[in-house]
């Protein structure tokens, strides 16, 4: 309650002197601009100006020599003459002769060395594999058909080259040839690796081998 008279209190004694602090301020405005017409000079604005650029005339001799041209090499004449049918061409004299080995009386080739790494992996991946008896297949897996590329209606042929064990067991598949979706892709190598060979035979011994695998992935 006491409060609420002082704000009032002080709210009448504003009033009653709002005139004297109205005169107040405009008379201390204006005091203040003039003395700011005073302090500061008037601005005073001066026409942009373009800059020219000077250019020098140089002047270049009256005679100029120039070299001559190069001589042209004359290329010498070659006569190219075609063979006859007719008239055969000499036969080579210096030929090896031709060797026929037994190979029935040769040690059966070592068994297959552990996987390295580095060199030793990349120069195994590509070492030739013989073989006397190929891989034959035993279990196909029918690859499991991407439900995007069925609903767009993706068909086509997919070929891997699989790398049968000396167990039968598919350890690795590579891309021969493919114009399909790329999920198509992934579903033909997991079901290229779940297929079982009878592995392919050196001399009775089983070992390693390549084997093609078609995948074919049709709408109907």
């Amino acid at each position: 309650m006491r409060m609420a008279f002082v704000l009032a209190k002080a709210n009448v004694e504003f009033k009653a002197k709002y005139g004297k602090y109205l005169r107040n301020s405009l008379g201390a405005a204006v005091v203040l601009h003039l003395v700011l017409f005073a302090v500061f000079p008037p601005v005073e604005f001066e026409p942009y100006h373009l800059e020219e650029q000077k250019f020098e005339v140089v002047e270049l001799p009256p005679d100029i020599e120039l070299p001559p041209p190069p001589r042209e090499i004359e290329m010498p004449e070659v006569t190219v003459q075609a063979a006859s049918e007719d008239e055969p061409g000499p036969e080579p004299t210096d030929l090896p002769e031709t060797t026929f080995d037994d190979f029935s009386e040769m040690p059966p080739p070592p068994p297959p060395s552990p996987p390295g790494d580095g060199a030793e992996a990349e120069a195994e991946a590509e070492e030739f594999l013989a073989f006397d008896e190929p891989p034959v297949m035993i279990e196909f897996v029918t690859p499991e058909y991407p439900k995007l590329a069925r609903q767009a209606g993706f068909e086509g042929n997919v070929r891997v080259r699989a790398l049968v064990d000396e167990e039968g067991r598919v350890v690795d598949v590579d891309i021969l040839f493919s114009d399909v979706y790329p999920e198509m892709e992934k579903a033909a190598i997991e079901a290229a690796k779940r297929c079982r060979f009878k592995p392919a035979k050196q001399r009775d011994i089983p070992v390693k081998a390549h084997v093609m695998i078609p995948f074919v992935f049709s709408l109907e």
